[in-house]
């Protein structure tokens, strides 16, 4: 094929390669030349031949203006309107220009009569002229030049403890600032004396301060320290701080030259001759050469007392003999010194010379009382108690005189009334109350302890007594006894349990009618770590004197004897004596039924029972009930032949006493139902006590129960619940029935439409929102429905139990159990929370979990009373002779059964 011609030839003007087929993106100057066809620059000027005449047709055409369209007339508006603009702000800026100009020109003008003046001034003139300093960022430069300057000092531990021992903190900033000031300074031998400007006073404030702060450079703070001498040579500071110096440079010699120095020029410092004793006992002349400096510098400081203990220090600690003899120097000379008084009774062994000293001592130093007391603690009773009268003068408002006297008197007589006691505190009360100095009632507790802990009861007793007695409100004695009872408990967590115990024993003194007041000293007793159960049934005894008519603290009294003592001979004499003076209180009827039946004497409580019958028979219904169950219960251990009639009997008398009592309506449709197996005149008893008592929702519920459960008549199951709602449209238990009633029977659709309902009529009830729960047939359903029914609820325990109960179904036992413990801390009283736990402990907790949970249990049987399983395990006459345990046991079987049908 042959090479195509026009690849030999120009290009045309304008061409770029591949622009037809769209390969290439974009275009430059470079690749077209001009802007224009046939647009040419040459030697930087336009070439107007060459522009005239390569324009040709199509340049002829633009020119016309043919072929035109909108766009480019808006085109052509819009550079035009640019070009205005830009002319504009040209103009403008011309303009400002000539402003600034003519506005220079006139401030020019302005200054120029002071321009000529200035060729009047002097060349001396010109020189003094301040210099013009540099303000460009004048405080930042200032900033740094102060951190600059500024010096950081590593303080030892020695500077910190010592200024909290002298109980004054220590001002570094003014150490820092002497410290600059004294390494700033000129040495004397530098510099003329006339220059020296030292302020010595500031010098010797901060090496007083700071005299353990290392110095780094030796040379210069020996340099500093000489001159601080030189200009107060009297200064005991820097003779100090300068042996110190040396010694940091291990320079001993020159320690002990200076301070030597130092003594002879500051002889009566006693800090200086301490610091010299303290510095010769680290050299090689040791306890020798201190004698020897200790006693010349007792002869200028005769009156310091912590010279004289250094120098009996320095004697052979073994040598008893010369350390009294150096103390009765010092005291010669410091009569006043209470330390060294006590060091020299310290020191005697002979307790004769001990008595002497102290005689001697409290003439000397009459304020100290430990002297009295040591005194009088050594000295025989009728001696004694001479002193405490000196004492009591001598130390006017002091509470640990009287106290001492008390103790006085105890300590000789154990048999000693203790209202003498009593009135010794008495008057140190009202003696303390007239001084000046105020003591706190802690003090008077803390007294109170500490005669506790000596023995001395009497004592203890008759501080708190008094101190009580001075807080007692007239008006309104019981207004004090919650900080009475925080004091009690206060003592007992000390372990001073006779403290509070006297302090409980106040309180049902002068409240003796407070029922509150002698169960909290009943609880302290029985909580307390040396519980004397002795102590503890003397107050029952004393409380039943002071309250015969009132039956808890007979009630009490029985429990306790029987449940801490084990004597159910005692409570049940006790309980007998209760039932004398409160024969008409069936809380004591059925305590000693109780009792009977606890300790298995099953004849003996039906005896008691039956009287209770003919001795309170209009009481309450509950007399009845309880009766009657108990007669069932006994029935159900030995078949009677004649129950059936006895127990209609029963009932009938019962209702005759109480026609509108529920209990024993249910009761007695329970006996017929379950105990007779006769449905259809249960059936007949509860229509018509459904038609006496319409407001009782678990009477419908039960006539339902018997025509669905036992006669299978499922339509009036229905149309019994339809009528209950009708008279009861408030009960959400009844639509509960209803909806339990319709899942019974499987009919889903229909429960669904009931729980709907029934949620829109009680958004709050706990039953129904468990009811639509269980009709969620997936677990990943019910999460957003659990948020709902603990929202709607406000947490119920009831809600909290079933979510525990659905993970459980779904085999999250762990998360079960956590709302199980959440439900029964919400509600301990809930029996069906006990058993789920229980339900859990068995199969996955640990064995220790499991006995802490039945004990826990145990502990709260009495209490526990919700739940529908509970009551109706719990209530069964069949379950009459198991304990607490095994009722747990059953209660957590039927929860299990019940849930995995």
């Amino acid at each position: 094929m042959s090479r195509p011609a026009f690849l030999d030839q120009e290009p045309p003007p304008g061409y770029i390669s591949g622009i037809g087929r769209g390969a290439t993106g974009f275009t430059t100057s470079a690749d077209t030349g001009s802007l224009q066809p046939g647009f040419t620059i040459e030697n930087g000027e336009e070439s107007d031949d060459n522009l005239a005449g390569e324009i040709g047709d199509e340049g002829a055409i633009l020119a016309s203006g043919k072929n035109r369209d909108k766009e480019d007339e808006e085109a052509d508006q819009i550079y035009e309107e640019i070009e205005r603009k830009l002319q504009r702000r040209k103009v403008l800026k011309e303009e400002a220009v000539s402003e600034a100009e003519n506005q220079s020109y006139e401030i020019k003008s302005k200054f120029s009569d002071l321009k000529r003046s200035l060729s009047s001034i002097s060349a001396e003139q010109w020189e003094a002229l301040p210099e013009v300093g540099d303000i460009t960022r004048r405080n930042k430069r200032t900033r740094l030049y102060e951190q600059q300057q500024q010096r950081t000092y590593a303080v030892p531990d020695s500077v910190i403890a010592g200024s909290i021992a002298r109980a004054s903190p220590t001002n570094f900033q003014s150490i820092s600032e002497s410290r600059d000031q004294l390494l700033s300074s000129q040495l004397d031998s530098l510099l003329p004396k006339h220059e020296i400007e030292f302020n010595a006073e500031e010098a010797t404030e901060i090496l007083k301060n700071d005299q353990h702060v290392q110095i780094a450079d030796i040379r210069k703070g020996r340099q500093i320290l000489a001159s601080l001498r030189r200009t107060q040579p009297n200064s005991s500071n820097s003779w100090i701080a300068s042996a110190r110096l040396e010694e940091q440079a291990t320079n001993y010699t020159m320690a002990k030259k200076l301070i030597i120095e130092g003594c002879k020029h500051a002889p009566k410092s006693e800090d200086i001759w301490l610091e010299s004793i303290r510095i010769h006992k680290l050299t090689s002349e040791g306890a020798k050469m201190c004698k020897v400096i200790v006693a010349e510098s007792l002869k200028y400081n005769p009156g310091s007392e912590k010279l004289w203990i250094q120098a009996e220090n320095l004697e052979n600690s073994i040598d008893v003999v010369s350390r009294k003899r150096i103390l009765m120097r010092a005291i010669e000379a410091i009569p006043s010194s209470a330390s060294l008084w006590k060091r020299l009774v310290d020191l005697e062994t002979n307790q004769d010379d001990v008595s002497k000293i102290l005689t001697k001592a409290i003439e000397l130093c009459p304020t100290e009382w430990d002297f009295w007391l040591t005194l009088i603690n050594s000295s025989e009773y009728k001696d004694a108690k001479t002193l405490l009268n000196r004492a009591r003068k001598a130390l006017n408002g002091n509470y640990q005189v009287w106290i001492t006297a008390a103790k006085l008197e105890e300590r000789e007589n154990s048999t000693i009334d203790s209202s003498k006691i009593s009135k010794l505190m008495d008057k140190a009360f009202k003696e303390t109350e007239k001084s000046t100095t105020t003591i706190s009632r802690t003090t008077w507790l803390e007294e109170a302890i500490k005669a506790e802990e000596e023995g001395f009861r009497n004592t203890c007793r008759a501080i708190v007594n008094s101190l009580l007695s001075s807080e007692i409100n007239q008006d309104n004695p019981e207004e004090n006894l919650v900080t009475w009872f925080q004091d009690a408990e206060t003592l007992a967590s000390k372990e001073s349990v006779e403290a509070a115990n006297y302090i409980h024993q106040f309180i049902v003194e002068t409240n003796p009618h407070s029922i509150n007041s002698w169960k909290e000293l009943f609880s302290f007793l029985k909580n307390s770590s040396n519980r004397n159960l002795d102590t503890l049934f003397n107050y029952y005894k004393r409380s039943i004197e002071l309250n015969p008519k009132v039956e808890v603290l007979h009630l009490m009294y029985a429990k306790d004897l029987w449940q801490l003592a084990g004597n159910i001979v005692e409570a049940r004499k006790v309980l007998n004596a209760a039932s004398h003076g409160l024969e008409n209180n069936e809380e004591v009827w059925f305590a000693r039924i109780k009792l009977e039946i606890k300790s298995g004497n099953f004849e003996q409580a039906l005896s008691i029972s039956s009287k209770m019958i003919k001795a309170i028979p209009t009481s309450s219904d509950r007399v009845w009930y309880k009766h009657i169950h108990l007669v069932r219960c006994m029935n159900n251990r030995e078949q009677n032949p004649n129950y059936e009639g006895q127990i209609l009997a029963l009932l009938e008398s019962g209702l005759d006493s109480f026609p509108e009592s529920p209990r024993l309506h249910l009761q007695k449709i329970q006996v017929l139902l379950r105990d007779l197996r006769k449905p259809d005149i249960a059936r007949e008893s509860a229509r018509a006590a459904v038609e006496k008592l319409p407001s009782i929702v678990e009477l419908w519920i039960l006539l339902s129960h018997i025509d669905e459960q036992h006669l299978n008549i499922l339509i009036k199951a229905r149309s019994v619940l339809d009528t209950a709602i009708l008279k009861n449209p408030t009960s959400d238990k009844l639509w509960t029935a209803k909806i339990q009633l319709e899942r019974r029977n499987k009919d889903f659709v229909a429960a669904r439409q009931l729980v709907n309902k029934g949620l829109k009529a009680f958004p709050k009830s706990s039953r129904i929102w468990i009811e639509y729960l269980s009709l969620i047939p997936k677990m990943s359903h019910r999460k957003t429905a659990f948020l709902d029914a603990l929202k709607s609820t406000e947490n119920s325990p009831e809600i909290l139990l079933g979510i525990g109960v659905f993970f459980w179904l779904d085999s999250k036992h762990s998360k079960a159990k956590s709302w199980f413990e959440r439900a029964l801390s919400n509600d301990r009283n809930s029996g069906e929370c006990w058993g789920w736990l229980f339900n859990f402990m068995k199969s996955y907790g640990k064995q220790q979990e499991k006995e802490n949970l039945i004990n826990s249990f145990e502990s709260h049987y009495e209490e526990i009373n919700k739940g529908d399983i509970w009551n109706s395990t719990n209530k069964d006459i069949t379950n009459f002779e198991k304990t607490p345990k095994e009722i747990l046991e059953l209660v957590s079987k039927v929860l299990i059964s019940k849930y995995s049908t």
